[in-house]
Protein backbone atom coordinates (compact mmCIF):
# COMPACT_ATOMS: atom_id res chain seq x y z
CA UNK A 1 0.00 0.00 0.00
CA UNK A 2 2.92 2.36 -0.72
CA UNK A 3 0.57 4.62 -2.67
CA UNK A 4 -1.99 4.80 0.13
CA UNK A 5 -4.52 2.83 -1.92
CA UNK A 6 -5.96 -0.09 0.07
CA UNK A 7 -7.02 -3.44 -1.37
CA UNK A 8 -10.67 -4.13 -0.61
CA UNK A 9 -11.02 -7.49 1.21
CA UNK A 10 -13.59 -8.48 -1.45
CA UNK A 11 -10.73 -8.57 -3.99
CA UNK A 12 -8.91 -11.15 -1.90
CA UNK A 13 -12.09 -13.19 -1.38
CA UNK A 14 -12.85 -13.27 -5.10
CA UNK A 15 -9.22 -14.07 -5.90
CA UNK A 16 -9.33 -17.03 -3.52
CA UNK A 17 -12.55 -18.22 -5.19
CA UNK A 18 -10.75 -18.06 -8.54
CA UNK A 19 -7.68 -19.97 -7.34
CA UNK A 20 -9.24 -22.51 -5.01
CA UNK A 21 -12.55 -23.43 -6.60
CA UNK A 22 -12.13 -22.09 -10.15
CA UNK A 23 -15.35 -20.15 -9.64
CA UNK A 24 -14.12 -17.55 -12.13
CA UNK A 25 -11.77 -17.39 -15.07
CA UNK A 26 -10.73 -13.89 -14.11
CA UNK A 27 -11.23 -10.67 -12.21
CA UNK A 28 -11.08 -7.09 -13.37
CA UNK A 29 -10.23 -4.62 -10.63
CA UNK A 30 -10.11 -0.87 -10.58
CA UNK A 31 -9.14 1.92 -8.25
CA UNK A 32 -12.15 3.92 -7.09
CA UNK A 33 -12.66 7.56 -8.10
CA UNK A 34 -11.39 8.80 -4.73
CA UNK A 35 -8.19 6.79 -5.33
CA UNK A 36 -8.40 5.20 -1.89
CA UNK A 37 -9.36 1.60 -2.63
CA UNK A 38 -8.94 -1.19 -5.18
CA UNK A 39 -12.18 -3.07 -5.78
CA UNK A 40 -13.54 -5.78 -8.04
CA UNK A 41 -15.18 -4.19 -11.07
CA UNK A 42 -16.38 -7.50 -12.51
CA UNK A 43 -15.74 -11.22 -12.60
CA UNK A 44 -15.28 -13.38 -15.68
CA UNK A 45 -17.15 -16.66 -16.00
CA UNK A 46 -15.17 -19.89 -16.27
CA UNK A 47 -14.55 -21.23 -19.73
CA UNK A 48 -17.04 -23.93 -20.66
CA UNK A 49 -16.13 -27.20 -22.32
CA UNK A 50 -15.85 -26.62 -26.04
CA UNK A 51 -14.95 -22.92 -25.71
CA UNK A 52 -11.72 -21.85 -27.35
CA UNK A 53 -9.47 -20.27 -24.75
CA UNK A 54 -7.84 -17.90 -27.23
CA UNK A 55 -11.21 -16.67 -28.52
CA UNK A 56 -12.47 -16.11 -24.96
CA UNK A 57 -9.33 -14.14 -24.12
CA UNK A 58 -9.70 -11.98 -27.23
CA UNK A 59 -13.39 -11.41 -26.48
CA UNK A 60 -12.48 -10.33 -22.96
CA UNK A 61 -9.71 -7.93 -24.01
CA UNK A 62 -12.13 -6.07 -26.28
CA UNK A 63 -14.09 -5.04 -23.17
CA UNK A 64 -11.18 -3.20 -21.56
CA UNK A 65 -11.30 0.59 -21.50
CA UNK A 66 -9.16 2.35 -24.10
CA UNK A 67 -8.28 5.26 -21.84
CA UNK A 68 -8.18 3.96 -18.27
CA UNK A 69 -6.07 1.48 -16.35
CA UNK A 70 -7.19 -1.78 -14.78
CA UNK A 71 -5.76 -4.70 -12.87
CA UNK A 72 -6.56 -8.12 -14.26
CA UNK A 73 -6.18 -11.49 -12.59
CA UNK A 74 -6.71 -14.30 -15.06
CA UNK A 75 -6.37 -18.07 -15.05
CA UNK A 76 -4.58 -18.17 -18.40
CA UNK A 77 -4.49 -21.46 -20.30
CA UNK A 78 -1.96 -22.19 -23.02
CA UNK A 79 -0.04 -25.09 -24.55
CA UNK A 80 3.67 -25.72 -24.28
CA UNK A 81 5.22 -28.65 -26.15
CA UNK A 82 1.76 -30.20 -26.54
CA UNK A 83 0.93 -29.98 -22.83
CA UNK A 84 -1.88 -27.76 -21.52
CA UNK A 85 -0.76 -25.39 -18.80
CA UNK A 86 -2.51 -22.83 -16.63
CA UNK A 87 -0.92 -19.86 -14.91
CA UNK A 88 -2.67 -17.37 -12.69
CA UNK A 89 -1.43 -14.07 -14.05
CA UNK A 90 -1.71 -10.54 -12.73
CA UNK A 91 -1.74 -7.85 -15.38
CA UNK A 92 -1.57 -4.12 -15.24
CA UNK A 93 -3.56 -2.79 -18.19
CA UNK A 94 -2.15 0.71 -18.68
CA UNK A 95 -3.20 1.90 -22.14
CA UNK A 96 -1.26 4.60 -23.90
CA UNK A 97 -4.14 7.08 -23.74
CA UNK A 98 -4.70 6.80 -19.97
CA UNK A 99 -4.21 9.88 -17.87
CA UNK A 100 -0.72 10.18 -16.42
CA UNK A 101 -2.10 10.37 -12.88
CA UNK A 102 -4.01 7.12 -13.40
CA UNK A 103 -0.93 5.37 -14.77
CA UNK A 104 1.13 6.54 -11.80
CA UNK A 105 -1.36 5.51 -9.12
CA UNK A 106 -1.95 2.10 -10.71
CA UNK A 107 1.80 1.46 -11.05
CA UNK A 108 2.52 2.53 -7.47
CA UNK A 109 -0.38 0.47 -6.06
CA UNK A 110 0.37 -2.72 -7.99
CA UNK A 111 2.79 -4.27 -5.49
CA UNK A 112 0.32 -3.93 -2.62
CA UNK A 113 -2.41 -5.53 -4.69
CA UNK A 114 -0.21 -8.46 -5.75
CA UNK A 115 1.04 -8.98 -2.20
CA UNK A 116 -2.55 -9.25 -0.95
CA UNK A 117 -3.19 -12.16 -3.33
CA UNK A 118 -1.06 -15.20 -2.64
CA UNK A 119 -0.82 -17.46 -5.65
CA UNK A 120 -0.05 -15.05 -8.48
CA UNK A 121 2.30 -16.97 -10.76
CA UNK A 122 3.34 -14.24 -13.18
CA UNK A 123 3.01 -10.48 -13.48
CA UNK A 124 2.72 -8.72 -16.82
CA UNK A 125 2.02 -5.21 -18.02
CA UNK A 126 0.34 -4.21 -21.26
CA UNK A 127 -0.12 -0.79 -22.76
CA UNK A 128 -1.72 -1.68 -26.09
CA UNK A 129 -3.81 -4.40 -27.69
CA UNK A 130 -0.77 -5.98 -29.37
CA UNK A 131 0.56 -6.75 -25.89
CA UNK A 132 -2.84 -8.16 -24.93
CA UNK A 133 -2.97 -10.61 -27.85
CA UNK A 134 -3.41 -14.22 -26.74
CA UNK A 135 -0.26 -15.41 -28.55
CA UNK A 136 1.82 -12.58 -27.10
CA UNK A 137 0.78 -13.45 -23.53
CA UNK A 138 1.22 -17.19 -24.15
CA UNK A 139 4.74 -16.56 -25.50
CA UNK A 140 5.60 -14.46 -22.44
CA UNK A 141 4.49 -17.32 -20.20
CA UNK A 142 6.37 -19.90 -22.27
CA UNK A 143 9.58 -17.86 -22.01
CA UNK A 144 9.12 -17.54 -18.28
CA UNK A 145 8.47 -21.29 -17.89
CA UNK A 146 11.42 -22.22 -20.13
CA UNK A 147 13.80 -20.12 -18.03
CA UNK A 148 13.31 -22.42 -15.03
Amino acid sequence: MASGVAVDPKCVEEFQALVRSRKYRGLVMKINDEMTSIGVERTLSPIQQGDKVDAKWTEFTKTLPENDCRYIVYDFEYEMQGIKKNRVIFMLWSPEYSKVKSKMIYASSQEGCVNAMEGIQRQLQSCDMDEMAYEYIANQLKQFTASY
